[in-house]
């Protein structure tokens, strides 16, 4: 009688048991079919974002280019001012120029912001792609008077990453660095491993980034720099993030920045 007993209380608990596994298992397939079509409203909202970028891109380009194109004319025209009057013309020709080539510019770095990038990853040894970008700005550092230190980690791993778009994360920040230290400053640049993953690390001795400004540097186009776009750490920030990688900031005033980021290793 006891068995008998024991083998319908087992059958109700594993029935019961078997109902709750039951429900956590469509609440997980739910869970699961809700994010598949985030996912997707994602995927559809950045191609959407993408293609009125590019349209957009388009219509604007369209008379800048015909607009820079009769100011380069002028400019011709102007080559030789004389009268004090011709002076102030060619002078504001050439502004107008600087400031429809600095919009080509924003339109230009606008559109590599809101387009998708397809990644395609390669095993990448982050010391050689450093090491290219330092020789193609030391001449520019070289005139700005300011030393570049660099500190590579010898035995680096690889990681799976776009080295073109990487290159393009790694520039903006050795760019803003240089951008941020005064002639006799220096930048350091840094590689190194840990288990976390490997690190790529821009230092400069500036000064440094204003405490309410802190939160608001990857906001797209905010800007401290005059004529600055307002969008190169933002693309940094979304370059690393679809690697799955993410980026560290340590500043303090009168101190200078660093700028990092981490990539995970290369599955093995």
């Amino acid at each position: 009688m006891n068995w008998i007993l024991g083998a319908a209380v087992g059958a109700v608990v594993g029935a019961a048991v078997a109902a709750v596994l039951g429900r956590k298992s469509a609440r997980q397939a739910l869970g699961a079919a809700a994010a598949s079509a985030d996912a997707r409203r994602q995927e559809e909202q950045a191609a959407l974002v993408g293609t009125i970028a590019a349209g957009l891109a388009h219509e604007i380009r369209n008379p800048l280019s015909t607009l820079r194109m009769n100011l380069q004319l002028l400019r011709e025209d102007w080559a030789d001012p004389i009268t004090e009057r011709e002076q102030k013309g060619k002078k504001r020709i050439d502004v107008l120029l600087r400031e429809t080539e600095r919009l080509e510019n924003v339109v230009s770095d606008f559109v590599r912001f809101a387009a998708g990038h397809a990644l395609k990853l390669e095993p990448t040894l982050l010391n050689p792609l450093a090491g290219e970008l330092l020789d193609f700005v030391a001449p520019q550092a070289e005139r700005a008077g300011i030393a570049i230190k660099r500190d590579f980690d010898p035995a680096l791993p690889p990681v799976d990453a776009d080295p073109n778009l990487l290159r393009q994360a790694m520039v903006n920040l050795l760019m803003n660095a240089l951008q941020a230290v005064q002639r006799g400053g220096r930048v350091e640049v840094r590689t190194r491993s840990s288990p976390d993953g490997v690190a790529f690390s821009v230092r400069d001795d500036g000064a440094g980034i204003p405490a309410e400004h802190r939160d608001r540097i990857f906001s797209l186009y905010f800007s401290t720099k005059p004529g600055g776009t307002g969008l190169g750490l933002p693309m940094v920030k979304k370059i690393v993030e679809e690697h799955q990688g993410r980026v560290e900031v340590e500043s303090a005033p009168g101190r200078g920045s660093t700028f990092t980021i981490w990539l995970k290793r290369r599955a093995s």
